[in-house]
């Protein structure tokens, strides 16, 4: 129903904007006719191209050494679980662009740093139903498998940014636009909390042991990919269109073409098998009925607790190295939009390169030395990470973006690959689910909003580095507690 309503408004709202802007329709019809079918293409060609030379890369660096050549199940695997990845990330950076404006469009009534708190509050709602959404999905996933569940969570995340990129704005229907905005903000979170615990999982399930973190580092490329993505497309369509286009109405169209990653995504998981642990679990009779519940019930809520604390810093240092920086080096710092792109452009290249070859070390030397590396290693960077991006000078800022980048690159693949390690195949996509999505509502779509207040209330331009130290704390101590789990036996 709510999706009918935000239609009918966003459809009254293009009809009604000819008499001041004739060029609405004219962007609506022609970008998601011509660019929806372009992107789709390029899109799917670009993974396989990644995913190809990423190998070639990890070949060349360990000195000629026989790596197994993938299958196209393989590919195709890979490449359907770190869509929904993908999209996470294209989603949060298209909404660290579109903050300044959202703030102006949905919450007028305010100004200044106060309308972008607010927007990014909006931002967090998303997040709240991530939780939700991971136990629903996860029980589905656990219950009648990975590749059908995955299918459907990506249908109804197309769903939800169809019905964004139509939302009509608090000049059209006042406050129910703000209302409708957080409505299905919710939505795509809900749908979002089935994606990573599947994604991670089906790779996991589907890859040799001995190469199992190398290609959940392949799949976590997604997390510098998607903003690639929305990058690439904000900087070609600004320089076609100026920059008056994003705030008329290639905000729209940015959150619109999330459909495009939809439909790839729907495309490509329908082309793969199911997750063979599974179906041999399947096939057994071991299945459950209550994952969620099973995963306490038998003890493991302790790996659970475990499991949460690798969440928090990675996710709040993720998310305050993108879509905080974007609004933080506009807003603040008073870095031009392009410069803060490039910037970001370059950190998350340095990610996607380096995310398999550190996935593979891990494979060879354990998930744990590269996890506590990176947990250490940002705590030290910290402060100097926001104090570069203070300095308002572009080689300096993509210094630090590309010196984050790659040390979030050292853990990549090892936690992930160690969080599937951790739990049983019946409760492996809940329990990975229920764990990314809790620790990601909680400090990764709090963080723009707690990083922006704690600026406003101090009135210290580094103050976030506090927020960024409580959570990397948290984290080193969960990978100090954690055991190996590079050799464990995942059929089970």
């Amino acid at each position: 129903m709510a999706i009918l309503i935000s239609l009918r408004f966003g459809i009254s709202f293009a009809v009604n904007s000819i008499t001041y802007n004739n060029d609405v329709i004219y962007y609506l019809i022609n970008y998601l006719r011509v660019i929806r079918i372009l992107i789709s293409y390029i899109v799917y060609r670009l993974y396989m191209v990644i995913f190809k030379y990423s190998l070639f890369l990890i070949y060349i660096l360990m000195g000629g050494q026989e790596i197994q050549v993938p299958t196209g199940e393989m590919l195709r695997v890979a490449a359907a679980s770190s869509l929904g990845i993908a999209f996470e990330f294209y989603d949060f950076l298209i909404f660290g662009y579109a903050a300044p404006v959202i703030a102006k469009l949905f919450f007028p009534m305010m100004s200044g740093l106060l309308a972008l708190i607010y927007a990014f509050i909006t931002f967090a709602v998303g997040f709240a139903g991530r939780p939700l959404g991971a136990i629903i999905f996860g029980h589905l996933g656990d219950k009648i498998g990975r590749k059908y569940t995955l299918i459907f969570t990506i249908s109804l995340m197309g769903a939800a940014s169809l019905a964004l990129a139509l939302m009509p704005t608090y000049f059209q229907i006042g406050i129910w636009a703000p209302i409708l905005l957080a409505a299905f903000r919710f939505l795509q979170g809900l749908s979002l909390g089935g994606e990573f615990g599947g994604g991670i999982t089906l790779t996991g399930e589907f890859a040799p042991a001995q190469r199992r973190a190398m290609w959940v580092g392949v799949a976590q490329t997604a997390q510098g990919s998607g903003p690639l993505l929305a990058v690439g497309l904000l900087g070609l369509l600004t320089y076609l269109y100026g920059e008056s286009w994003f705030v008329s109405i290639g905000w729209r169209i940015m959150f619109g073409l999330g459909v495009v990653i939809a439909i790839i995504g729907v495309y490509i998981r329908l082309r793969i098998t199911e997750s063979p642990v599974f179906a041999r679990a399947k096939s057994r009779g071991n299945v459950s009925k209550l994952p969620l519940i099973d995963a306490f019930r038998a003890g493991y809520w302790k790996r659970i607790l475990l499991g949460l604390g690798f969440i928090i810093g990675g996710t709040a240092m993720t998310y305050a190295s993108g879509v905080f920086a974007i609004a933080y080096l506009e807003s603040v710092i008073h870095v031009p939009a392009v410069e803060a792109s490039l910037a970001l452009v370059i950190g998350y290249t340095v990610l996607i390169i380096f995310s398999p070859i550190f996935g593979l070390l891990a494979d060879k030397y354990g998930r744990k030395p590269f996890m506590i590396a990176y947990a250490v290693g940002t705590i030290v960077f910290i402060y100097p990470y926001f104090l570069l991006l203070s300095t308002g000078q572009l080689p300096l800022i993509i210094l630090a973006q590309a010196i984050y980048n790659f040390m979030a690159s050292w853990f990549n693949g090892a936690y992930a690959t160690m969080l599937l390690e951790m739990f049983p195949t019946k409760v492996r996509y809940t329990a990975l689910s229920f764990i990314y999505h809790v620790g990601v509502a909680a400090f990764g779509g709090t963080t723009p909003f707690i990083a922006t207040y704690l600026i406003y209330a101090t009135r210290y331009e580094l103050a976030p580095i506090y927020w960024g130290w409580f959570g990397m704390i948290i984290t080193l101590i969960a990978f100090i507690l954690a055991r190996e789990t590079k050799d464990i036996d995942i059929n089970y």
